[in-house]
């Protein structure tokens, strides 16, 4: 496995989450995350620090485990090198779009809610509100890359008393009405690879415009498992404060968190 690696600036942290191929395939490495995954019960009584936990499985797949133990899906891969781990059983399945590379809810475990951002066109974005449990998820309509072929939602999810914002495949930069409908950002998952999304310039810039508090996450990048233009030190070139971290998980305090912000 290789290390992620934690830049922090004066207001929030970029918080890269890297594996190897090797990692992403169905190995004994593997197979050892989805048994540690399968050890935290969504009853799992409630600590004493709220505890969330973010962990990724390669490209735009995120599993989001709110400090109440809801288990949230995004984007599921089973594509090129990544291989989404077996046994994972999550509350619901969020899909930015219809692409191979981000729809594949066949490869998930359980009888999760699944949650359709476009029509199967990639033409429309569907209103949504919905509640899954304790998790209030909505989404913004988005073009999906440069050349705006097709649309791309942006989820974004209330829980614990933060939001978090997924944005997909997004093309483009922000409309003023993306980021009033988007709302105030605590954590940000944002593609950085260029080509069928924005690259390391926009991102920036995107950052800027939804005046993120805490926490980024840079994804959609060039990896050992999908090639793309840009790697995630082409975005972190020139970005100070870098500190790694270990693994593919990451969990924070809720409470930290929030004195952190202040």
């Amino acid at each position: 496995m290789k290390r992620g690696i934690l830049i922090q600036s004066t207001k929030f942290i970029f918080l890269l989450l890297w594996m190897s191929t090797v990692f992403c395939c169905q190995n004994k490495e593997n197979r050892y995350v989805t048994s540690e995954l399968d050890s935290i019960p969504q009853n799992k009584p409630q600590l004493a620090q709220k505890e969330v936990i973010i962990q990724w499985y390669g490209h735009s797949c995120f599993l989001i485990i709110t400090s109440k133990k809801t288990m949230i899906l995004t984007d599921p891969v089973e594509f090129k090198g990544y291989h989404l781990p077996e046994g994972i059983e999550p509350d619901a399945v969020t899909i930015s779009h219809n692409h191979i590379d981000h729809n594949r809810v066949d490869v998930v475990a359980g009888d999760p809610e699944v949650l359709m951002g476009c029509t199967a066109d990639n033409q429309e974005v569907p209103s949504m509100d919905r509640n899954i449990k304790e998790v209030r998820i909505y989404t913004v309509p988005s073009y999906h890359d440069p050349g705006r072929h097709g649309v791309n939602a942006i989820f974004v999810f209330e829980f614990d008393g933060i939001r978090l914002v997924h944005l997909g495949d997004l093309g483009t930069t922000l409309s003023e009405d993306q980021i009033e409908a988007i709302g105030k950002v605590d954590i940000l998952m944002i593609p950085v690879g260029g080509q069928f999304t924005i690259s390391g310039v926009d991102a920036d810039e995107v950052i800027k415009q939804l005046n993120v508090n805490s926490i980024v996450f840079p994804m959609h990048y060039k990896t050992e498992a999908f090639s793309l233009p840009y790697s995630a030190d082409d975005f972190i070139q020139g970005k100070e404060n870098c500190k790694r971290i270990s693994g593919n998980r990451f969990t924070f305090d809720i409470n930290n968190m929030s004195q952190k912000r202040e």
